[in-house]
């Protein structure tokens, strides 16, 4: 396994790629949690170039290899995910019927959880999922975490 941390935007990303070449997990920070090498590999580096391209509105379509794991509910829900074209997002109801589901609290709580656990966020665009209340209150988390994680210099 390899990753890499690079400075994006208001922080630290780290990408990480297994064994088999495809991207597992990103991470905003600086990745020390991950027992891994550090390397830029040409994989590592198409993903920070990729969400470069993104973010800059060059790209709405990742082309790497992903290889998030999870388990069969959780690939299930982060596939719809995938699905969701760029511009537009879906409710947590919205993703419920995308996926044949009841809208029952269980339901909710099983593909919130699902959205929330994604191991490579952007990539599986979950930013596009959820309500928007909830999406806004995460997506606020993730950018406070990042902050604070930045090597700030006096």
């Amino acid at each position: 396994m390899k990753k890499f941390t690079k400075e994006l935007g208001p922080g630290w990303i780290t990408l990480v790629e297994n064994d088999d070449y495809a991207l597992c997990r990103l991470i905003f920070g600086d990745g020390l949690e991950v027992d891994a090498d550090e390397e830029e590999t040409p994989l590592l580096k198409k993903g920070f170039q990729q969400i470069l391209e993104y973010w800059t509105g060059h790209r709405v379509i990742f082309t790497l290899p992903l290889a998030p794991g999870g388990n069969d509910f959780e690939r299930e829900v982060w596939e719809t995910v995938m699905h969701i074209p760029y511009g537009e997002h879906f409710t947590t109801p919205t993703l419920l019927a995308a996926l044949s589901l009841e809208d029952t609290e269980e339901n909710r709580a099983r593909v919130i959880k699902a959205v929330d656990d994604c191991p490579i966020p952007i990539f599986i665009p979950t930013h596009r999922a959820g309500d928007p209340e909830e999406e806004v209150l995460r997506q606020a988390q993730q950018a406070a975490d990042a902050y604070l994680q930045y090597p700030w210099t006096d």
